[in-house]
């Protein structure tokens, strides 16, 4: 689980232990002090009561939040087997896509490159060599098709490229579909977790205030700092405000190395179809 997610279950936590455990001691502090201000014939609200109900609330939004979070991590987990399936995919129809183009140059020349049009540099992003080769197997199934004459002495096969580019083709084209239908259902996970952590930060606000209030009354003015909501960082008090801090410093870190990885290198399986790239036109 997101440790935004764990800090915040455990702020939550804490403000809604604190109201349970001095609910009593509220209830009397605040009838004591206001009871001769109430209306007539009204009788003084019990805010021990209020704030039983309060920690009651801030838990059930904790519980959202952890649920929807989980749901989000299970979601992504899910996503390993078929980017594993489109990267492996790229990369072997990478490879014989490379093999096909150097066959083609040597045997029918540039001509024979520009008639089967791969006379370009053979891509390694997964969708783009999936239209790359798509493109060739239409080429080579056109009856109309003319190849250059070849070198003498040399005869090629083209439905053996047929066959060597339909093997990894459509299982490339399933990854493909698996994958964005994967970053999807990401999507909505991520989105509910987002509205569970927005909602819960809202009645983090709402409760921690109310609770810090009402233990100044009663004298308890160290937890009642200490339980504060921070002003810096939302769903968090005072008191945690530090190690949140760290923690999501850590996590934007993480973020940064991350993305700074994903925009160095194409989609899929570019790396891994890297090394084939040599005489790749």
């Amino acid at each position: 689980m997101a440790k935004e997610v764990i800090v915040r279950e455990a702020a939550g936590e804490a403000v809604a232990a604190a109201a349970e455990a001095h609910a009593d001691r509220v209830s009397e502090a605040f009838k004591d002090r206001f009871q001769e201000y109430a209306p007539k014939k009204q009788p003084v609200p019990d805010m021990g009561v209020v704030l039983t109900m309060l920690a009651g609330a801030l838990r059930a939004s904790a519980a959202e939040l952890v649920e929807k979070s989980e749901a989000h991590d299970a979601e992504l987990s899910d996503d390993a087997a078929p980017r594993e399936a489109r990267d492996a995919a790229t990369a072997e129809l990478v490879q014989t896509m490379v093999r096909i183009r150097a066959t083609t140059e040597t045997v029918y020349g540039r001509a024979g490159l520009k008639a089967l049009g791969i006379d370009g540099r053979t891509p390694t992003d997964s969708k783009a060599i999936h239209e790359h080769a798509r493109k060739l197997v239409k080429q080579l199934q056109d009856p109309e098709l003319k190849l250059p004459r070849p070198q003498d002495g040399v005869k090629v096969d083209t439905d053996v490229w047929l066959a060597k580019v339909g093997k990894p083709l459509p299982v490339l084209a399933q990854a493909l579909k698996d994958v964005a239908r994967e970053e999807r259902e990401a999507e909505i996970t991520g989105n509910a977790k987002t509205r569970a952590m927005d909602a819960f930060d809202e009645m983090f606000g709402v409760v921690a205030t109310f609770t810090s209030s009402m233990l100044d009354l009663i004298g308890e003015d160290d937890l009642a700092a200490r339980i504060k909501p921070s002003a810096r960082r939302r769903g968090v008090t005072v008191e945690g405000e530090e190690a949140a801090g760290s923690e999501g410093e850590q996590e934007g870190a993480g973020a940064a190395a991350a993305g700074a990885e994903a925009a160095a290198a194409p989609s899929g399986a570019a790396g891994a179809a890297a090394a084939p790239k040599k005489g790749n036109g």
